[in-house]
């Protein structure tokens, strides 16, 4: 259960720091940030200038999805289910977007980034 939560986090973490652009509160330094993260994505999966703008539409999309689903009064559980479909539904649209070999180290990234976060939150407590 304590994974679950922490990839929960991780991912809401995650998708909040991208949605920059539907978010005018966010600092110049944090919109540099999530440009930055962006950019170390299309380096990483070696996106094209075609899939590049499409790559962070998805992102955007989702974001807003999970930022409202953040902020919403559901309980766990209702939270956990919406959480898992809106991941699958983005996970669908990137297969179709990249690549057999982008999309593998799409889904490494987001392991990785689960352990960092896994291992940040440790930390603290």
């Amino acid at each position: 259960m304590k994974v679950l939560k922490n990839s929960i986090v991780i991912v809401v973490l995650l998708v909040s720091t991208m949605s920059f652009a539907q978010d005018r509160e966010l600092t110049e330094e944090q919109k540099e940030q999530v440009k930055e993260q962006l950019e170390q994505y299309f380096e990483k999966l070696d996106l094209s200038e075609e899939q590049k703008p499409k790559f962070e539409e998805i992102t955007k999309k989702y974001a807003l999805q999970m930022k409202t689903l953040k902020t919403s009064d559901k309980g766990r559980f209702a939270k956990y289910k919406e959480f898992k479909s809106i991941k699958r539904s983005k996970n669908k649209e990137m297969k179709t977007l990249l690549s057999d070999e982008q999309y593998k180290i799409y889904k490494n990234t987001q392991k990785e980034i689960q352990k960092k976060m896994k291992e940040k939150r440790k930390n603290i407590n």
